[in-house]
């Protein structure tokens, strides 16, 4: 117990220190005259989706993207209504990375750390010690989650812990509370996805109980968002503010129909309970976006009216 606490310290302050790191830099590295272009810049809502859902399959962490949006926001390269789009994608493209040969940034922080820190130490060169503060808190940011992640990776091996997921999972609200606590302790919904997938394999969970708990694992994530966003400004806290909202609407929307969701993602793989859990994730990230995309003018006045500044 005493290394999984030790790991999720130390995993929270390096990624907290790679957050400031990674917005302290983006503000002094960008003009007034870029900001002023970028944010006025006219970006359509499917291409900002397609954005979020592309950064998102490259790096294989919807919480990396949204923390990144979260950082550019603060940094006033991206307006809320720009960035909406980006995070309805990012949770599309966390739905699909586990089946794409992706770039996994994660592997290379080490590098991008070295890096940053030899482009902060240059003299003279103002634009390269700010691009290098840039990068070192991007390595931050992974080498934390991936801290966090490691310090917390017991919890899958604890049979007590899985016993109890799949209790609970049969009472759908209790699922989806269960699903929001282990994602947000856990930092990763893709680890509770796996969780969820194992005791599948196992046939200690059926779809019907893993539906709930995989609801409640999108609002989880958000968590990494809005912790992101705490020691930040109004405008960076809306932003997670979204992110939460968008989550916790298509739970709200998508729980009276969890039994036909769980229907066709059974008829589309009848034999496979792991990829009956991948396509329900998939279809739920999918129908959400579609229903709120049209509204997500609704999502920026109340995270506005929700954050004041």
């Amino acid at each position: 117990m005493f290394t999984i606490v030790l790991g999720v310290a130390c995993g929270l302050g390096i990624f907290l220190i790679g957050m400031r790191f990674l917005t302290n830099g983006l503000k002094s590295l960008t003009s007034g005259r870029l900001k002023h272009k970028i944010q006025n810049a006219k970006i359509h809502p499917i291409i900002g989706l397609l954005i979020g859902t592309f950064v998102t399959m490259l790096i294989q962490s919807s919480s990396g993207t949204t923390v990144l949006l979260v950082g550019l926001v603060e940094a006033g390269l991206l307006t809320l209504p720009q960035v909406v789009p980006m995070i309805m994608g990012a949770n599309i493209g966390t739905t699909i990375t586990a089946q794409l040969i992706a770039f996994q940034i994660g592997q290379f922080a080490p590098l991008l750390l070295i890096t940053g820190v030899l482009l902060s130490m240059t003299e003279g060169k103002r634009k390269l010690r700010l691009l290098g503060e840039v990068m070192t808190g991007l390595s931050l940011i992974f080498i934390g989650m991936n801290i966090l992640g490691n310090g917390l990776a017991p919890l899958q091996e604890y049979m007590r812990f899985q016993e109890i997921l799949a209790e609970l999972g049969d009472t759908p609200i209790f699922g989806v509370l269960m699903g929001f606590c282990v994602t947000a302790i856990i930092q990763s919904s893709s680890t509770g996805i796996a969780i969820l997938q194992s005791l599948a394999y196992n046939h200690t969970l059926n779809i019907f109980s893993a539906v709930p708990i995989l609801f409640g694992q999108n609002i989880g994530t958000c968590v990494t968002t809005i912790i992101a966003s705490a020691n930040l400004s109004s405008v960076a806290k809306r932003t997670a503010c979204i992110h939460l909202l968008f989550n916790l609407l298509g739970v709200i929307l998508l729980f009276p129909f969890i039994s036909y969701l769980c229907r066709f993602a059974l008829l589309l793989a009848p034999y496979n309970p792991a990829r009956q859990i991948a396509h329900a994730h998939s279809l739920f990230n999918v129908i959400i976006t579609l229903l709120i995309l049209p509204f997500r003018s609704l999502l920026v006045t109340a995270a506005n009216l929700m954050i004041k500044d």
